[in-house]
């Protein structure tokens, strides 16, 4: 069976954090089809791996600082083992490398993988996202359903 995992990470209650939240929850509402799984995590971890492990691929939704202006949205695929795109600075605790070294070490088969990251402009203790990084959903929402269209229909 063809599936895929889209998961959102962050905390809505710390502002723009909560973008890959947000994401996930409109996606849910919206509906991708049953072989979409759709999970929410305040951090990224192996748990997340596990659960992708026998997917078609796994999209992460995060805010992702860059540099780029807040709102400003990007698309990640992790390479190889020294691929600079593994270490994007996630804004939590485990950086993808890590959770990715981990998972390997202990012989996972990894889909592909993808992060969607949104550049956030304020992750300070509230609710709701900033303007900017608000504006930016509807991208998100367009990118994420273009990745796990080929899930999505079947």
């Amino acid at each position: 069976m063809k599936n895929c995992v889209v998961v959102g990470v962050g905390n809505p209650l710390m502002r723009d954090d909560g973008i890959g939240i947000m994401v996930a929850r409109s996606l849910r509402k919206s509906g991708l089809g049953g072989n979409v799984l759709v999970l929410e995590r305040q951090a990224l971890d192996i748990s997340v791996l596990v659960q992708a492990e026998r997917a078609l691929k796994l999209v992460i939704v995060d805010a992702v600082k860059s540099g780029r202006p807040p709102g400003s949205v990007a698309k990640f695929r992790p390479g190889g083992p020294g691929s600079p795109l593994l270490r994007v600075p996630l804004s939590h605790e485990q950086s993808l490398e890590d959770v990715i070294g981990l998972a390997k070490k202990g012989g996972m088969r990894l889909p592909p993988i993808v992060v969607i990251g949104v550049e956030p402009d304020n992750c300070t203790m509230g609710e709701g996202l900033s303007e900017k990084v608000a504006g930016a959903l509807p991208r998100v929402l367009k990118e994420v359903r273009a990745e796990v269209k080929e899930c999505a229909g079947s």
